[in-house]
């Protein structure tokens, strides 16, 4: 007898082959058999009119920033995620040295990570992450900001080798513990300092384990095939899988690179190189205020130290020339090429009325200049504040998405009872890919809809037993309407609902009905596999 038997569904297996109609056994947890007639179950369920799928992988989440905060992840679940691929953009929980000052924290984890845990090794927090109930399974990879900070602090300058060296050291040590690979943030303190002959030696590290190299590219607007060129270096050079982290052009004037940029993608992966991407479903990012609004340098002494400098007036006109009148490509301007209108606050501890508004709306309120404002609003908040940008256009977006080289991600930042207002990617990300862009716009078939956001995301992330409906997997999968499937959050209300998603299991254990948690919490640590990298 088995466990649960799933009958009459529509089955999208994972594969990208066309769906098709059969019933689906589980037994202790895995797949056992797939086809009609299968015999009884403890439970049987009737999935007619539904489709049912591999429960969905983000390719690019920040949860494993928010577990000790929230283990659970609720909001991930209603979207039909069942396995995060968290640790991205340089910044992770461990390794990070106990006796760390709370001003360096804050200057190189404040917005990422709010007061939460951290620990010395990965193996320490993989320890820890057994006491938690995890809703979500975890796979994460090292952060470079962790790795370059605990070699050598905020220095703005090119590493040593013995400082390289101790990176290289600390990686190896990670890698041994299963992370996937590393990530770099090269538009956040301290990895923005780095140059790329760093990143490519401590690429080899991971790749002598198969591990992947997943960026935060340096420059997403005037400079991006710049940052292009490097993924690209980073990969020849060390024999790694570069993974470009949110794939975008940001800012209008440079809207016309996005295809430019998908060339030069193609291009090096027919000469050898592999280089993959992933996007969100939103024409807007989220990020800290400081992130491509000032330059880099004024932050190599710690953020309390650049709150002093702009006490001064001098330093804020100085400022204020290079943002308005220098423009300088080596860093991404996003205050001169978005716009201090397209900057909405999300999180400002200090200042909580200022949630949702624009620097341009507070700076009419406050009757003063938006570039004022923003600086006033950093130094009330002593610099952590968090941030929509609208800065992006849907042709670019659905061109991104289409391509084969893509996989879906929410780049989710949000953690319940502690972030006030979210970006709705953290929270509608699935369903709006499925019912906007699959459903509605037709950018892909729903069979490849479905690879994107299962099969392909876990041969590239080494994924054991997940992202396929076959005998002998495990039994994470996801029962939906794809008729109706559709994103509720909003920019004005990220809280909003999700329809469409009427069951969510994790090995078997039905974890989410009708948009509700059971209550059934079976999430694990998944550590790197050796992988079949697309």
């Amino acid at each position: 007898m088995f466990d649960l038997l799933i009958k009459n569904a529509a089955v999208y297996d994972g594969s990208g082959a066309p769906a098709y109609m059969a019933d689906v056994a589980v037994k202790e947890g895995r797949i056992a058999a797939i086809g009609k007639d299968l015999g009884s179950a403890a439970e049987t369920l009737d999935a007619e009119g539904l489709a049912l799928a591999p429960g969905f992988i983000d390719s690019h989440s920040h949860g494993d920033m928010s577990l000790f905060r929230d283990a659970h992840r609720d909001h991930v679940l209603k979207m039909g995620v069942t396995t995060e691929v968290g640790g991205h953009c340089g910044h992770t929980l461990s390794p990070i040295a106990a006796d760390i000052s709370a001003e360096d924290y804050k200057t190189v984890f404040g917005v990422h990570n709010p007061g939460g845990a951290k620990f010395s090794t990965l193996r320490e927090q993989q320890e820890a992450m057994k006491a938690l109930q995890l809703g979500p399974n975890q796979s994460i990879l090292t952060g470079h900001c962790n790795l370059r900070f605990a070699a050598m602090g905020l220095s703005n300058r090119p590493a040593s080798a013995q400082e390289l060296a101790a990176m290289q050291q600390l990686l190896e040590g990670t890698m041994q513990d299963g992370a996937q690979g590393f990530s770099s943030g090269l538009g956040y303190i301290p990895s923005v300092y780095c140059d790329t002959q760093e990143l490519i030696e401590i690429a080899k590290t991971a790749a002598k384990y198969g591990g992947i190299y997943t960026t935060h590219s340096r420059y997403e607007s005037a400079s991006i095939f710049e940052s292009i060129r490097e993924s690209i270096d980073i990969a020849r050079e060390s024999g790694i899988h570069s993974h470009i982290s949110h794939l975008k052009c940001t800012g209008k004037d440079f809207w016309g690179y996005c295809e430019k940029v998908l060339e030069k993608i193609d291009e090096a992966n027919r000469q050898g190189c592999t280089v993959t991407f992933d996007a969100y479903p939103y024409t807007a990012c989220f990020t800290s205020a400081t992130t491509a609004a000032i330059p880099a340098r004024y932050f190599s002494r710690g953020m309390s130290e650049f709150l002093k400098m702009i006490e001064n007036p001098a330093i804020v006109a100085e400022l204020r020339k290079e943002i308005y009148e220098i423009d300088d490509p080596s860093w991404d301007n996003a205050v001169l090429h978005v716009g201090l209108e397209n900057f909405v606050i999300t999180s400002a501890a200090k200042t909580p009325e200022l949630i949702g508004k624009s620097y341009t709306e507070i700076a009419e309120a406050r009757g003063m200049d938006p570039f004022d404002a923003m600086l006033a609003i950093l130094k009330e908040n002593d610099g952590l504040v968090g941030e929509i940008r609208h800065t992006m256009c849907e042709e670019n977006l659905q061109m991104i998405l289409r391509h084969p080289l893509c996989t879906l991600a929410t780049d989710g930042v949000y953690i319940k009872g502690v972030t006030p207002m979210a970006h709705p990617r953290a929270l509608g990300s699935f369903p709006r890919y499925l019912g906007r862009y699959i459903r509605e716009k037709q950018i892909l078939s729903r069979e490849e809809g479905i690879r994107r956001i299962t099969g392909l995301p876990a041969m590239r992330f080494g994924l054991a037993g997940k992202g396929f409906i076959r005998p002998g997997m495990d039994a994470d999968l996801v029962l939906f309407d794809y008729d109706t499937i559709l994103d509720g959050p909003t920019f004005d209300d990220p809280f909003l609902p999700n329809i469409g998603i009427h069951r969510v299991y994790m090995n078997g254990r039905l974890v989410l009905r009708d948009n509700e948690p059971t209550g059934t919490y079976v999430g694990t640590y998944i550590k790197r596999q050796n992988p079949r990298r697309v």
